[in-house]
């Protein structure tokens, strides 16, 4: 691998971080799982290539440069993410005290109380 295809190789990882913060953004959340996947797989991917390339001084700065634009967007993507997290976490939380709900009126509405306990009941 050359120099110029290991930068090419940022240059399209900084444009899937791009989309991702779009997908992001969007709420397209199948889009980002997809999208996280394959960063995954291209980053594993540069992590060995990257051993293989002995890059100028301007190549190395060039790949310093995308690679903290791709962490700058990662880090919105997550702000968008762990605010996700946080509403699910909520509807979770709802949805257990519903079911709680449901539960105990359930419990209460299948008990029979015989007659007899109104009828010789202590005053």
């Amino acid at each position: 691998m050359m120099q110029s295809q290991l930068i090419a190789a940022y240059e399209q990882l900084l444009e899937q971080s791009q989309r991702l913060l779009e997908c992001a953004k969007q709420a397209d959340w199948d889009g980002i799982f997809a999208l996280k996947s394959q960063g995954l797989i291209d980053a594993a991917y540069l992590r060995r290539a990257q051993d293989q390339v002995d890059l100028d001084a301007n190549g190395q700065q060039y790949k310093l440069e995308l690679l903290s634009q791709i962490l700058a967007l990662e880090e919105q993507v997550n702000s968008f993410l762990h605010a996700r997290q946080n509403d699910l976490g909520e509807l979770m939380q709802i949805n257990r005290k519903k079911s709680n709900l449901n539960n105990a009126y359930r419990a209460s509405s299948n008990q029979v109380i015989p007659i007899s306990h109104y009828l010789y009941r202590k005053k």
